[in-house]
């Protein structure tokens, strides 16, 4: 071979050679190839051979035939030489955590990579792959670790992708540009690795690319919509960007086009979920959940809009919004006298970073002379790893302003038990997840038990989302949840159909709410008579029973567990005619009476040891809490029976 070859500028070298056909001119770009490669591992520097990337153009220039070859540097090709002419160490292409390349890298070469695969007939695809809950594995363990994942993460993707373009791009997101044929294959395989081998899971967007003049950057923001469109459906791992894709982001931008007149026009609305007090059956409030009431595509979820105005750090004016429209109601119906029940409401973790939202809560409250306990503020729990100072400082100005802030989704991702002690929430909601196929998972029952045991320990209310059927609702009501939400009571309702339902339903009145929480923040489930900070077996056999009485003598029995419904059927009482006779039972009646009136007395619980059908029990009475809206007093009560 002969010619010349010399720098052409840039990343572009350029050799012009005498060559005898096209056979000669492959293996001379071959050879070319190898001598980069080669160039590279002298100076030490990363090689990624598919990077090595070339167009060959052959030409007829005065009856000789030549090449023009274009390479394409590896990650550190050429650095700025000092005055001694030495080379200097340069970590520019290098992700320091994974020892991946970086987006540097990607944004430098990846574009000549995907038009080599073209021009050699190949599909190459860009992918972004995020792993999920990064951010909440990094709380839960430390970002020492969060980085080891990273890292371990990295190797596996390498291993299944090692003639692609593969790089960190930023936080947890990796990039990839690869011509790789069982593409969705190999990233569901990788993806079942992660799983076996890490704490953690991954998923993809994937765009085709197909158009050698179309940006990379514009690759990479379908490949981002495609991974987005996924949302949280965790049983699908890629998504591959297509028309569906394509209509639900021109959504999007409708969204961020439209929000504003959406406002104005009051397209954007609150919708309204009951919950229900487990002990009485009764609608002691709801949760405002955001609808868009689009005249274009109907009534919009929050999932569609949510996450653009959060990215947008717009949606702080649509909790206000709703806010506002909550307050309104209420104010309303309060002036007119109508039934009413406190309502909570949702605040994004983008809210306390873009303003003062306790101060613009206030502000509405005030402007409608409402009390603050008619309206619960909802936190999601992820919120709290994002501004930890504001929001403990928030909650704070929300509790002395006599608000309740309550912890929303807990057990949705990675649960870090630190909130419940770092931050004063006054109720854990718990997240539906837990009652997910809750008839076919044994250990749904004992999880659900041990997170209500440990939220009253700690002095948290308590209230399960998802509720739909009535064994959910028993069982719930069995362990001392205090709170239930869910279709079994209602679905997301428009203000119109939720005055309805307050006009006809069973409404516990808000002045009693303070007295419920009380009397519902026993814990059934271990001795109620020990101080809530003990430690108890969870699921103990203890019979416990609340009771209640007014201004007459006549005892409710509110709440009765198994384990004292059973005892009732072993000795021949009729559980669902137990309160009539056991107002009858003279002797019973009457030390029962007399406990609940010691125990008005006493800060602790108060005992008797009362024969009955020749047999020795210890009877137990502790008070709970005083209505004075309908003039009642709540005991807890429990028996064991005493050995001769």
């Amino acid at each position: 071979m002969h010619g010349f070859s010399c720098h052409y500028g840039g990343d572009e070298f350029l050799a012009v050679v005498k060559l005898a056909d096209d056979a000669e001119a492959k293996r001379v770009f071959d050879d070319l190839q190898e001598e980069v490669k080669h160039m590279a591992s002298i100076q030490g520097l990363p090689v990624v051979p598919q990077l090595v990337t070339s167009a060959v153009r052959l030409d007829m220039a005065e009856g000789d035939l030549t090449a023009q070859l274009r390479i394409a540097e590896e990650k550190i090709y050429h650095q700025k030489r000092d005055l001694d002419g030495e080379m200097r160490e340069n970590n520019f292409f290098v992700d320091k955590v994974t020892g991946l390349p970086n987006t540097n890298y990607f944004h430098s070469f990846a574009s000549s990579y995907l038009k080599s695969c073209l021009e050699k007939g190949d599909q190459p695809a860009v992918v972004l792959i995020n792993i999920s809950n990064m951010q909440a594995y990094n709380n839960r363990y430390g970002f020492e670790k969060g980085d080891q994942l990273l890292s371990r993460i990295a190797q596996i993707l390498q291993k299944f992708f090692a003639d692609g373009v593969l790089v960190r791009f930023a936080e947890d997101n990796f990039l990839l540009a690869t011509d790789a044929p069982d593409l969705l294959k190999s990233l569901e395989e990788a993806a079942a690795e992660v799983n076996k081998v890490t704490d953690a899971s991954i998923r993809a967007g994937v765009y085709r690319y197909k158009d050698a003049s179309e940006g990379l950057m514009t690759a990479v923001d379908k490949a981002k919509r495609a991974l987005r469109y996924l949302n949280n459906n965790r049983a699908v791992v890629c998504q591959v960007y297509n028309q569906e894709v394509k209509q639900e982001f021109e959504r999007r931008g409708y969204v961020l086009e439209n929000f504003q007149k959406a406002l104005d026009e009051g397209w954007i609305r609150p919708y309204f979920q009951l919950e229900s007090r487990s002990l009485t059956g009764r609608i002691c409030g709801a949760e405002a959940l955001a609808r868009w009431v689009d005249p274009k595509y109907g009534v919009l979820g929050p999932g569609f809009f949510i996450e653009v105005l959060e990215e947008a750090h717009l949606v702080h004016k649509l909790d206000l919004a709703i806010i506002r429209q909550v307050c309104a109601m209420l104010a309303r119906r309060r002036e007119e006298q109508q039934p009413l029940v406190p309502i909570s409401v949702n605040l994004s973790r983008v809210d306390f970073q873009v303003c003062n939202i306790y101060a613009e809560i206030e502000k509405i409250r005030r402007y409608f002379n409402l009390p603050a306990s008619l309206l619960k503020i909802e936190i999601l729990e992820s919120t709290v790893t994002s501004k930890p100072q504001e929001l403990r400082q928030a909650i704070a100005n929300f509790h002395a302003s006599g608000y309740e802030v309550w912890m929303d989704d807990f057990g949705s991702g990675y649960s870090n038990f630190n909130n419940l002690d770092e931050y004063d929430f006054d109720l854990l909601k718990i997240d539906m997840v837990f009652l997910r196929d809750f008839g076919s998972r044994s250990k749904a029952k004992t999880l659900i038990s041990i997170v209500v045991d440990m939220a009253k320990k700690l002095g948290l209310h308590t209230l399960c989302e998802g509720v739909e059927t009535q064994e959910q609702a028993d069982f719930l009501r069995e362990i001392g949840c205090e709170r239930q939400q869910g279709y079994l009571f209602s679905k997301p309702i428009s203000e119109e159909e939720f005055l309805v339902k307050l006009a006809a339903g069973k409404l516990e009145d808000p002045a009693s709410n303070s007295y419920y929480d009380k009397v519902s923040q026993v814990n059934v489930l271990f001795d109620p008579m020990i101080d809530r900070g003990s430690q108890q077996t969870v699921g103990i056999k203890l019979p416990i029973c609340i009771l209640e009485k007014g201004e007459d003598a006549f005892v409710r029995f509110s709440f009765m567990n198994e384990s004292y419904r059973q005892t009732l059927r072993d000795v021949g009482y009729k559980v669902d005619g137990w309160e009539a006779e056991a107002n009858q039972e003279y002797p019973f009646k009457q030390v029962i009476l007399e406990l609940m009136g010691e125990s008005r007395q006493k800060p602790g619980p108060v005992s008797r040891i009362y024969d009955f059908r020749g047999k020795q029990y210890l009877l137990e009475v502790r008070y709970l809490a005083h209505d004075q809206k309908s003039q009642r007093d709540a005991f807890v009560y429990t028996f064991e029976g005493l050995a001769k």
